[in-house]
């Protein structure tokens, strides 16, 4: 979990106030203005006074007591005697705040960024949730914006059109399992796409979309947990026709439908009885079954039409498959009948249309 490197100097700072230290302040760290984290380090000060030393992108503090008044923050990269970002904050009794350090330098301004953290009770069962954009990944504000979508599609709490440096506000969520992901207003492009997370009843979680792309990767920051793991965002990478390494004439074509996080597609085969006769199944891994690596799912059967006929076909369920992508050429299917005929291909892949952004497992 990416936590506070160091906090150096914060008690001699204000140990000679007398006033109660009734607000509280994190400051988080979600400036990717160098392409290393040694590069984004900054020195942190208020009122002149040094609070954080060789802070780096990505990390955190957790809440600190401060006597509430105005405070002039400023954050110098390491190093310089200039800094790079100022603002000054005034502090209430009794009210939490966020402060993030942000942008880039180039494609979007470097700034310091205070929010007020003003959630109310949740209600039994459920937990606050805000959604803060901090990732600089383009340069217009319009070019940044993304829509907040589960797994399957669904938009979440209405967040589209989201742009950069805009927040959502805490709303109420009820407790569970989430798989969410960061995608383009449309849902057609996944930007950023953490792994499943449990979100208990009672938290105040805060999610921060961070990095540009160019010099910092794009991810998530949850406070007060920390950098969630993600995987490799579903698009058209493994797109196209696969054929069986391990048997003959044999394969599948496959089309991922990155805004359902789902993989469907067509199998090419024979009868499992020895007779030679041509079988076709098509598969579907459903929505949200397809994590760009693996899927599964159903295979299904179609009988009873005719060729440009007007009898819709019969579509039946046959059986399951899983499939595994172990790179851009090379993946491993498994297809199990329900009349208890089972095969595992090696695919190869034959033809290979669109870029595709998966790194080889086997390295």
């Amino acid at each position: 979990m990416n936590k506070l490197v160091m906090i150096v100097g914060l008690a001699a700072t204000f140990a000679a106030s007398t006033v109660l230290a009734d607000a509280r302040v994190r400051v988080v760290h979600a400036a990717p203005f160098a392409d290393s984290l040694e590069g984004t380090a900054v020195t942190v000060t208020a009122n002149g006074d040094t609070l954080l030393e060789d802070f780096r992108f990505g990390d955190f503090t957790d809440y600190v007591e401060l006597p509430a008044g105005s405070y002039d923050l400023a954050v110098f990269p390491a190093g310089s005697e200039d800094p790079a970002m100022e603002a000054s904050v005034d502090l209430t009794d009794g009210v939490d705040y966020t402060v993030l350090a942000t942008g880039n330098g180039s494609t979007q301004d470097l700034a310091l960024w205070p929010l007020v953290d003003d959630a109310m009770a949740p209600g039994d069962g459920n937990l606050n949730i805000r959604v803060v954009h901090a990732a600089p990944f383009a340069a217009s504000s319009e070019a940044t914006e993304v829509s907040i979508r589960t797994a399957g599609g669904d938009v979440v709490n209405g967040l589209v059109g989201v742009p950069y440096f805009a927040e959502s506000g805490y709303f109420a969520i009820p407790a569970g399992n989430y798989d969410l992901k960061v995608a383009s207003n449309d849902g057609t492009v996944n930007y950023i796409d953490p792994l499943p997370v449990d979100l208990p009843a009672g938290l105040d979680v805060t999610v921060i979309a961070i990095g540009d792309g160019i010099n910092q990767p794009l991810g998530i920051l949850a406070l007060p947990v920390g950098l969630l793991e993600t995987r490799t965002p579903v698009d058209n990478s493994v797109n196209g026709w696969w054929t069986s390494a391990n048997a003959a004439e044999e394969g599948l074509a496959l089309l991922p439908i990155p805004a359902r996080n789902q993989l469907v597609g067509s199998v090419y085969t024979y009868a499992p009885d020895g007779s030679g006769e041509q079988a076709w199944f098509t598969l579907d891994s459903g929505e949200g079954g397809f994590d760009g690596r693996e899927a599964m799912g159903t295979l299904y059967t179609a009988s009873g039409a005719t060729l440009a006929g007007d009898d819709s076909a019969n579509v039946e369920e046959a059986g399951t498959f899983g499939i595994e992508f172990l790179s851009c050429s090379e993946a491993v299917f498994t297809a199990m009948l329900d009349g208890g005929a089972e095969a595992t291909w090696t695919l190869e892949r034959l033809v290979d249309t669109v870029g595709c952004n998966l790194s080889d497992q086997a390295q």
